[in-house]
Order: structure tokens, then C-alpha cells, then sequence
């Protein structure tokens, strides 16, 4: 069984059975590049990263695991703070949230086939709201 097939196991048996289901983490590797548009394209050092990948129920969680600038945190799951979104499809695995509160969003998405990840995380610069994009490929595991 490969591993999307886990993860979709996983938040079937949840949405089935109506029980929280706590699956195990899944963690890729992936090596991504940064860039912060609104400071003049600026670019990032690339990064080696972790992606942990879990699902309760019918939520996915996922959150990049690096350095300051290259760590994100999105999930479906909604709450007074956070308005979370799946958008998971045939095509790619990922999730949505915002912060109802700051206006601030966070996304990751994983294509299934190439299994290159994009994300982005939004961030208060100087008093500025500016977005971190972050892309690149990640290893099967």
C-alpha cells in the first residue's frame, strides 16, 4: 500500500466509523526553496525539511518541521481561532487554515504523482503582513 493509500485509509475509517481516529505520523523528506515576494523576490536558503502528515477523524494536519521561515502549520480542522479547509483531490494531498482573528493563512499541498510540496506561510514584517512561499521536491518514503 503506498502511502497516500495510508493516509486515505486512515480518514475513511474515521468518516465511517464517526470515532476519532488517530493515524500514525507520516513523515517525508523534502528540500525546498523560499521566497518572500513582497521583499523584492526575496530568496531563502534552501532548507532540508520534514513534513508530518496526520488525520483524526475526517481532519487532516500537516506542518513543515524546519527552521524559523521554512516551518508552516495548516490543518481542515475549524475552531473559534481557525478556519481550516481539506483540499485534498485526486491530484495532490493539503490543507488551508486562517486565522480568524489576524487575517493570517497557511497552506501546504503535496502532489500525489510528483510529490513536490508548495506552502506558504503568511508573517508581520516591520508591520507588514508578507507571505512566505516555499517549494520543492520531497522523497517518497
Amino acid at each position: 500500500m503506498n502511502f497516500y493509500a495510508h493516509i486515505s485509509a486512515a480518514v475513511l475509517c474515521g468518516l465511517f466509523l464517526h470515532q476519532p481516529v488517530w493515524a500514525q505520523t507520516f513523515k517525508i523528506s523534502c528540500e525546498l526553496e523560499g521566497v518572500i515576494p513582497a521583499l523584492n523576490d526575496r530568496k531563502l536558503k534552501p532548507e532540508k525539511v520534514v513534513v508530518e502528515i496526520q488525520t483524526m477523524g475526517k481532519n487532516i494536519f500537516m506542518k513543515v518541521v524546519g527552521t524559523n521561515l521554512y516551518t508552516v502549520q495548516a490543518s481542515s480542522l475549524t475552531t473559534e481561532e481557525f478556519a481550516g479547509t481539506n483540499l485534498t483531490s485526486q491530484k495532490e494531498m493539503g490543507v488551508t487554515r486562517k486565522n480568524k482573528t489576524t487575517g493570517f493563512e497557511s497552506e501546504i499541498r503535496i502532489e500525489r504523482e510528483t510529490v513536490m510540496m508548495t506552502a506558504f506561510n503568511d508573517m508581520e514584517y516591520r508591520g507588514k503582513t508578507v507571505r512566505v512561499l516555499l517549494s520543492g521536491p520531497c522523497i517518497r518514503p
